[in-house]
Parts: structure tokens; sequence; C-alpha cells
């Protein structure tokens, strides 16, 4: 199957909520319709996350657990997420003591290193579990979308019963676990009729409850509701699936527009922005709580600085493979 550019295209748009969740108030998120729309970017990365996944394993003819579990495929997606944090984590480690911010080796493993810093913790997560879900997907795509809604769903309620702590429950990729079986799901039904049915009844039960949610102030029995994650559960899941499905079906119109290549080449970077955001809105808690004031100065610094960074890394990784290649 030939890549989709159009996943880029919604990928550079997440990056740009991203950076909006940590620029604008609570207030003014609410104000905007913020919660069906920027508050959905991390559940479109991970639900892109398992669609791509699932379209790579597919390409690659992919069906025992011994070729899913590749070591040298599991490393090279490892260095993929290491390598830009790493060097993120050592410029904090570097900048902290300036700016009178915690900087310390276990601050970086509990996913405190900014702004989404758990984030990394859960795509690590994914390398290994991912795998094991589309395994499943093989099977039975179906029966894998059910186990995972029940575990994300039993997750959510026993971190609430159990008061798992905040730092704890922020790292686990299970909150998340429905979002990612959604995007390998949504592979395999892509082009059926009923499924698509099934979305968009789903879609419509998410939005009623995000209203009910962000402005009647719901509060059900889930551990997300006493975090800033509030609303982002299993019961929430397929809107994003819906503006995914949206995204391919009505994006590409755009396909000569600059604004359609511009977003694309955000999406391709989107994960080396995210990492320049984590740090800048770290540095920047140390002055302001929420600098929506600068907003414009908060994207034209993360989306610059992550291009360089994108193409710094690149840069590094083809004259590596170059001095190998001679040697």
């Amino acid at each position: 199957m030939v890549y989709n550019r159009t996943i880029d295209v919604i990928k550079g748009l997440a990056i740009l909520f991203v950076i909006f969740i940590h620029s604008l108030t609570n207030q003014t998120v609410l104000a905007i319709g913020g919660p069906f729309y920027i508050l959905q970017a991390v559940p479109l990365f991970l639900i892109i996350a398992g669609f791509n996944n699932t379209m790579s394993y597919e390409r690659h003819r992919f069906e025992t657990l011994i070729d899913l579990y590749q070591p040298i495929l599991l490393l090279k997606k490892l260095n993929r997420i290491l390598l830009p944090a790493v060097l993120a984590y050592l410029c904090q480690m570097a900048i902290g003591p300036f700016i009178g911010k915690e900087a310390s080796i276990f601050f970086y493993l509990f996913g405190r290193g900014g702004f989404g810093g758990f984030f990394i913790s859960i795509m690590i997560q994914l390398i290994f579990f991912l795998p094991f879900l589309y395994y499943l997907a093989k099977r039975n795509h179906h029966l894998m979308l059910l186990i995972s809604f029940l575990v994300n769903l039993g997750f959510e309620l026993a971190s609430d019963s159990l008061d798992l702590p905040p730092f704890l429950y922020r790292l686990f990729f299970f909150r998340y676990l429905f979002a990612i079986a959604l995007g390998i799901w949504f592979y395999f039904v892509q082009e059926e009729k009923k499924a698509l049915f099934i979305i968009r009844i789903g879609a419509f039960l998410s939005i009623v409850y995000l209203i009910f949610v962000h402005y009647f102030g719901y509060t059900g029995p889930f551990y997300s509701f006493d975090t800033a994650w509030k609303g982002q559960d299993p019961l929430t899941f397929f809107y994003p699936l819906f503006l995914f499905y949206l995204g391919l079906t009505y994006l590409p119109k755009l396909r000569w527009n600059r604004l359609y290549e511009g977003l694309a080449r955000l999406g391709k970077q989107s994960y080396h922005i995210f990492i320049v955001q984590m740090v800048y809105f770290w540095i920047s808690a140390s002055y302001i709580d929420k600098t929506q004031s600068i907003l414009i100065i908060d994207l034209a610094s993360c989306l610059i600085i992550g291009s360089a960074y994108y193409h710094l890394e690149n840069y590094y990784l083809r004259h590596k493979k170059r001095n190998i290649k001679w040697h």
C-alpha cells in the first residue's frame, strides 16, 4: 500500500494543536471549542501510530510474533524515539540549574522532562505492545478492539479505585490503549460501510460525552477526571478516529494548495517539533504560567527550531551512514 501523504497533513495539524494546548489558558480552550480539536492531539497521534504501524506490517507481510519482534526492528524504532529525546534531556539538564528547575535522571525516567514528557514513555511502550495488538488483529480485529476497550476501561476504573499516583498514571500507555487499537482496527475496516456507520455513531456519542464533561462539569468514575486529561478515556476515542477519517477523506482536496504541503512537512517533522515544544514550554513556565499573549512567538519558535532539529538529525544520520559504508 502506498503511503498516504494526507496522514502527514493530519499530524501537522495535531502538532499545532499540541502547541495551542500548552500556550492557551483552559478558559480560552473551552471558549473556542478546543475540546473538539485542540485537546484531541495526543489521541490523534496514537490512532495514527496504530494505523501507520499496521500499514508497515502489512507492507512487509509480517505474520508471526518472530517477524514482529525482530530485535533489529525494535532497536531501530527505539533509536528513532530516544535519539531526539535524549539530546533534549541533556539540554534540560544543562539549563535546569540556571532557571531553578529539577534536572536529574529520575526526573526524566518519570516523564517529567517538560510539557508532554509522558508521551515519550508511551511511545516506547508502544514499540513493544503494538506488534502484539497487530498479531491479535490479524486473527480477529473486532475481538482485538473489544479486548482493548475492556482493558483500557478497566485500567481507568482500577487507577481511580486504587488512587494511582498521577506520575505513574500519566506514564502508562494503557490509558490510550483503545485509541491505538482503533487505529489498527480502522486499517482493516476503512472500506467497510458498516464500520464507518459504527464510527459515526461512536463519534456522536463521544461528542455528547465531551459536551457534558467540559461544559456541564460531568465527572465519571475514571482516573482521568482528576488529571489534566479530563475526558480522555475510551468513551471518547471514537471521536478522534472520526476526525482522522474526515481528514483522510477531505484534506486531499487541498493537494495543490501550499497549506497542504506546509502541513505535510510539519507532519513529517512533528516528533522533533514535539520534543522542542516540550523544552520550550518547560523553560517559559519558569517565568509565566500560560503564554497565549505571545502565541505567534510560541508557534514560530517551536516550529522553526523543531524543523531545524529534524534536519540536523537527518544530516547526522546520513553522515553516519556514509561513514559506515566507507569503512
